[in-house]
């Protein structure tokens, strides 16, 4: 019987070689404007994958790096990362203000399954935000729905979801390990997708036409093995002040290997879901107190709380804005005007409510308004309305 390992060992080494050229073969043998589709059905096939993205912002005074680390598990469509973003301490302040206090590094640890998007900080508890709870809370949770699973990978918001975006135009290079490797563009609008959400909503008239240049490289399989794209066209489209440069990387490993990570709900860690325990900040009553949740970073959802318990803020008035302002009139912003509703609302308001602020009594305003212009009569009149919540910051 030994003396037959050897022949077996042999035959088994050919399979191997053959599984793996039939393998390649079935991306690279077809049509080149095709191979980044079917190298995704080839990456999907190994089961499993580890990965780690990165988004690096350069600047003078250093770059602030914000890196993921994670394992996905193609065939459950779930994920479980790590996510840190460091930001040195000289990083100019009107690009931090879309990513972290300067000189801060800030942790997070996400999950995805299917549509759902879980997110904790440290020890805490899992907070599980559902395609519901995102509808429901808009604009505070992009930053946590971009992730949901995708067509191109169980955790989405990585250069994966870029590449089958983008058709090769010209025959990739081939290297030693059999390692395709393409050049390609993607539209700056796509590109723009890999950015913080707060960072994205200030492009000035869109992103411009630049195309964005990417370089994806395909192992001797067929599978996605990496991607690395150069963000700087999207730079002069945004208000990241001091920012001289934007990089994006994506490297795939471990294909096929066990995953090994536990998810929600089988980890011992308690899971709790967004939609009963968070809150739009502006459907709070007049009294009643709030905890931000470091998870989201925003005061927009927070968690209503006793007053009794550690707090961050609390609420003293809901206002509305509904102005319209006539001709030539200086047009105020909606914040101006829900100040001058908050003043009134304070001069009103039960003094406890008041007088828990962090330094002596002090307010703050938080929400959005809309404004528009009419014309008529032969002058253009502004009217400006939105929403607003008048509070007493705690902490």
């Amino acid at each position: 019987m030994l003396a037959l390992l050897p022949t077996l060992v042999g035959a088994g080494a050919c399979q191997a070689g053959d599984k793996e050229r039939a393998s390649g073969e079935a991306v690279y043998g077809r049509p080149l404007a095709q191979q980044f589709h079917a190298a995704q059905q080839a990456t999907r096939e190994a089961g499993t994958a580890g990965f780690v993205a990165t988004l690096t912002y350069r600047s003078a005074a250093g770059d602030a790096v914000h890196t993921t680390i994670g394992s996905q598990d193609y065939a459950a469509g779930s994920a479980r990362v790590s996510s840190t973003l460091r930001v040195p301490a000289d990083f100019p302040e009107p690009a931090a203000e879309f990513l972290a206090e300067p000189g801060t590094t800030a942790r997070q640890t996400l999950a995805t399954v299917g549509g759902d998007v879980y997110v904790k900080e440290d020890a805490a508890e899992w907070l599980r935000f559902t395609p519901e709870a995102v509808n429901e809370f808009g604009d505070a949770t992009s930053a946590l729905s971009v992730h949901a699973a995708g067509d191109a990978a169980p955790y989405s918001g990585t250069l994966a979801d870029l590449v089958t975006r983008a058709v090769p135009r010209e025959k990739p290079k081939r290297d030693a390990d059999g390692n395709h490797v393409y050049r390609v563009t993607v539209l700056p609008e796509f590109a723009a997708e890999l950015l913080p959400w707060r960072a994205r909503a200030t492009g000035k008239a869109g992103m411009g036409t630049e195309p964005v240049d990417m370089t994806v490289t395909l192992d001797a399989e067929g599978r996605l093995a990496r991607a690395d794209a150069d963000l700087d066209p999207l730079l002069s489209h945004m208000d990241l002040i001091g920012v001289t440069g934007l990089q994006a990387s994506y490297q795939l490993s471990a294909f096929g290997e066990p995953y090994a990570h536990p998810m929600p709900g089988e980890d011992g860690v308690r899971v709790e879901d967004a939609r009963k325990v968070l809150a739009l900040t502006g459907t709070l009553k007049g009294g009643q107190c709030a905890a931000m949740e470091a998870a989201l970073g925003t005061r927009a959802v927070v968690r209503p709380v006793d007053c009794a318990k550690a707090h961050d803020m609390r609420v003293f008035a809901q206002v509305a804005v509904d102005r319209t302002v006539p001709g030539k009139t200086a047009v105020k912003s909606g914040l101006d005007y829900a100040r001058e509703e908050c003043e009134r609302e304070a001069a009103a308001a039960p003094k406890e409510w008041l007088a828990d602020s962090r330094r002596g009594v002090e307010w703050a305003v938080t929400g959005r308004s809309d404004e528009r212009s009419s014309t008529g009569g032969g002058r253009t009149d502004t009217t400006v309305t939105g929403a607003y919540t008048c509070y007493v910051p705690t902490s």
